[in-house]
């Protein structure tokens, strides 16, 4: 091969902007496969914000602790802003107080403020964001954010950001870009809250760094741009996903799956201005027999119907949880159930989750079926393409 056309080959298969889903040159190519530990190169990354990238990220499997923000966007951009601090995603409790610890302790950060919520947007989920610096060797100040969330980080990462753009997320072992396609190949950043003074600036930032804002798609680009119309999953084919060099990091407990079947769809959503934006329409599923917290998407009518309908894949799923509970909840010895436990097996059998406390109470332990997950998912996937066909007969 002529190294004139070699160089191409490199610089096409590792700009972030020839990434395509299907092509040879970044799905399927060896040259692709060789470039990935060189030029999305983790660990080099973490190493402006730690000692010991791969201690951080065994902390990360451990805890199930999630990066995001601008430090995921210069990853999968390969840059560097010098200014920019490291976002770190966890669930609060024990998993934000181990993470404090570690940053003190092992890293050598200090607590220098903390706030209620996330100073751009404080939303529901989003409770306390605690700000961690340090000096670096070269006195210039290292920072690192720990956003502590009320559920699982994901559900925090997907319905907290004002722009797609930022809502990329980096785990122990993967980073996947979610709007690959509009973030890293067109450049473009589409609203996901509605336009004020300070989503305003950050859009600026952003268009200044190279970007280009729009509030939604136009009419014309919607049947182009599926990672934004379509119903999502994390991993989804819409999705980028790079696998992280994993040597000498210890194995999380949690499957990928637990995070990769996290479902959402975004809703064009209009306040009554001018400008739109796009709502992520996606839920809470708990239930008493699956041992992790989970994603899924709900249909999100418009901003005018009040609220939510109900989903396709939630529809398919919450009938089998309820059903399963209520069948390893009458296997138990009656003698064992409590009042309580009794009352809303009849009552209220949508609600059973509520009840883990109880059950622990009362020393009862159901089996859990996450391992199913992937399996209904795709069934799931098997009955809408068949609705699909009919539509369209």
């Amino acid at each position: 091969m002529p190294p004139a056309f070699k160089r191409r080959r490199l610089n096409q298969a590792s700009n972030p902007r020839s990434y395509k889903k299907k092509s040879p040159l970044l799905k399927l190519s060896s040259l692709y496969q060789n470039l990935l530990p060189a030029l999305w190169n983790i660990d080099h990354r973490l190493l402006r914000f730690v000692k010991d990238p791969k201690a951080l990220r065994s902390f990360m499997g451990k805890h199930d602790v999630l990066i995001s923000g601008s430090f995921a966007i210069q990853f999968f951009e390969r840059v560097t802003w010098k200014e920019s601090d490291l976002d770190l995603y966890a669930q609060a409790g024990s998993s934000t107080e181990a993470l404090h610890k570690y940053l003190c302790e092992k890293e050598g950060y200090r607590v220098n403020r903390k706030t209620g919520g996330v100073d751009y947007w404080p939303i529901d989920d989003w409770l306390e964001t605690r700000t961690y610096t340090k000096k670096r060797a070269d006195s210039t100040d290292s920072q690192i954010q720990i956003v502590s969330t009320a559920y699982v980080p994901i559900f925090a990462i997907l319905n907290g950001f004002y722009s797609t753009l930022v809502v990329n997320v980096i785990s122990w072992n993967k980073a996947y870009a979610i709007y690959p396609q509009s973030s890293f190949i067109n450049h473009k950043a589409y609203l996901l809250q509605h336009m004020d003074d300070y989503n305003g600036r950050s859009v600026a930032k952003y268009d200044a760094r190279g970007w280009r804002s729009q509030d939604v798609l136009w009419l014309e680009e919607e049947t182009s741009h599926g990672c934004i119309v379509k119903p999502r999953r994390l991993n989804d084919k819409f999705t980028w996903a790079i696998p992280l060099d994993v040597t000498d990091i210890t194995p999380a407990e949690t499957p990928d799956f637990v995070l990769e079947f996290s479902s959402w769809k975004l809703a064009k959503y209009d306040v009554g201005s001018d400008l739109f934006f796009y709502r992520t329409c996606s839920d809470k599923i708990r239930a008493l027999i699956l041992k992790y917290r989970y994603t899924f998407l709900y249909r999100f009518l418009s901003s005018s119907s009040g609220g939510k309908e109900g989903s396709f894949w939630e529809d398919f799923l919450q009938p089998r949880m309820i059903r399963m509970t209520l069948m390893e909840l009458y296997k138990v010895p009656s003698a064992k159930l409590s009042q309580l436990i009794k009352e809303k097996m009849k009552s209220d059998p949508k609600n059973l989750y509520t009840l883990s406390d109880e059950l622990e109470r009362c020393g009862i332990s159901l089996p859990k079926y996450d391992h199913e997950i992937p399996g209904w998912y795709a069934e799931w996937e098997k009955t809408q393409r068949a609705l699909a066909r009919i539509t369209a007969s």
